[in-house]
């Protein structure tokens, strides 16, 4: 409640004045430069007019070209924007040497170039145009400089293509000249990073310091002046997510729940104290699973799932070219009885993945003799892996991306398809 607090103030004071910029230039760039074959590769637009601001309280989305050597006619993806107000937007492509280019597949054989393109219709002199981006897919065991060489400029990643939303230095200013505090501008950072707005080194701390450096704040505010870079800045934010002061990750839960927990410094007993801790941890977390999740209601059990690449759901191509999911779904007991959950092996479960013709058994699950019971008005999450084959029963998770996957649900309580949406 206390984070609330803090960020809604400092979103109230410097939204707005995102809303007056003036129309600017678009840019987009390929993640990598290098592309390996048969992975993902991510795609991002910076352009703040793409922010339509005209639902508040959800990002924009808009549609670009991909295309390459081998695929010209190549297929179109969306774009989704990182924060409702970041106005930077992120596609997704898997890369495949082999195929067909269909929805987010697209076939380029190594040595290929990819390009992807968008049409920035608020140019600030009213025009159009059409923005361009390229990539080199590798050539396993070669040097790759000189096809990147062969590239136009003006389509490979520019170094010096800003991350941070132009409205944060207003941010950065007031912080700088003693207008907002150190804890809003810290806990509106925070809230940034873990919206994806701002991307850091999030690596652990080397040391831990509740101060913030002055040089830290001089550079914010030296930053928004324009004397110095955005990377000068960011070395700042950086420094202060190193030290502790920032918390980034599951980590950021305790400095939300501080204050809390203070209930439970009263117990005396260190067993019943942590317990008191535990439970109130765990329910923070339950709560911002749910928020960031859709919800499926089976019978008196809802299931939340937020999606890939979100809470430990994670979908990857191995180096081996096995397929491997893993999924952390959240199961709420709505009613006034126990309910179980049940999966006792492979081939007697009640949880797989469906691709509309075929079932495929998990690989690997943390459910205890079989089941998990869930108490009235409580909830657990429970995680399941697909990917080899583990015998018993089991199958080999394969991945196509022609294809739609679902989480089925086939309890005695009720069945369910819930989309996992992996692209």
């Amino acid at each position: 409640m206390n984070l609330l607090v803090l960020i809604l103030p400092l979103l109230v004071f410097t939204i707005p004045m995102a809303f007056a910029e003036s129309s600017n230039i678009g840019n987009m760039y390929w993640k990598q430069e290098i592309i390996s074959s048969n992975s993902f590769v991510d795609i991002y637009v910076h352009d703040n007019d793409m922010n339509k601001k005209e639902y508040p309280n959800f990002a924009d989305k808009f549609t670009i070209s991909v295309w390459s050597d081998s695929s010209p006619n190549g297929l179109e993806i969306q774009v989704v924007e990182t924060g409702v107000y970041s106005g930077i937007f992120k596609g997704r492509v898997f890369i495949a040497d082999s195929g067909d280019t269909a929805k987010n597949r697209l076939v380029s054989m190594p040595g290929d170039t990819v390009y992807a393109k968008y049409v920035d219709f608020t140019m600030p002199d009213g025009s159009t145009s059409e923005i361009f981006s390229a990539a080199i897919v590798k050539i396993s065991g070669e040097n790759m400089t000189h096809l990147l060489d062969q590239i136009d400029p003006k389509f490979r990643m520019s170094k010096s293509i800003e991350q941070v939303p132009v409205w944060i230095k207003n941010n950065a200013g007031w912080w700088a000249n003693g207008d907002i505090d150190d804890d809003s501008f810290i806990q509106g950072i925070q809230f940034l990073i873990k919206e994806n707005i701002l991307e850091v080194d999030s690596s652990a701390a080397s040391e831990q310091s509740d101060k913030i450096p002055v040089w830290v704040k001089n550079n914010a505010g030296w930053w928004a002046d324009g004397q110095i870079t955005e990377s000068d800045f960011l070395s700042g934010i950086n420094h202060l997510v190193k030290s502790g002061i920032i918390s980034v990750g599951d980590d950021s839960v305790n400095s939300i729940s501080d204050p809390i927990l203070s209930e439970c410094q009263s117990i005396k007993s260190n067993y019943k104290r942590l317990n008191c801790e535990k439970e109130i941890k765990q329910n923070l977390e339950f709560t911002e699973f749910k928020k960031s999740s859709d919800r499926y209601d089976v019978g008196s059990i809802s299931y939340y799932y937020p999606g890939i690449g979100n809470f430990g759901n994670e979908f990857e191509i191995s180096s081996s070219g096995q397929a491997m999911l893993r999924l952390r779904i959240l199961a709420e007991n709505t009613s006034n009885d126990v309910v179980s959950l049940k999966c006792t092996g492979p081939s007697i479960c009640n949880y797989d993945v469906w691709d509309g013709s075929k079932a495929f058994k998990y690989a690997g699950m943390d459910f205890v003799s079989g089941q998990i019971p869930i108490n009235p008005g409580t909830s657990i999450i429970f995680n399941m892996m697909f990917g080899p084959n583990i015998g018993y029963g089991g199958t080999q998770f394969l991945y196509d991306s022609s294809k739609n996957y679902n989480f089925r649900v086939s309890e005695s309580f009720g069945n369910i398809e819930i989309p996992l949406k992996i692209e």
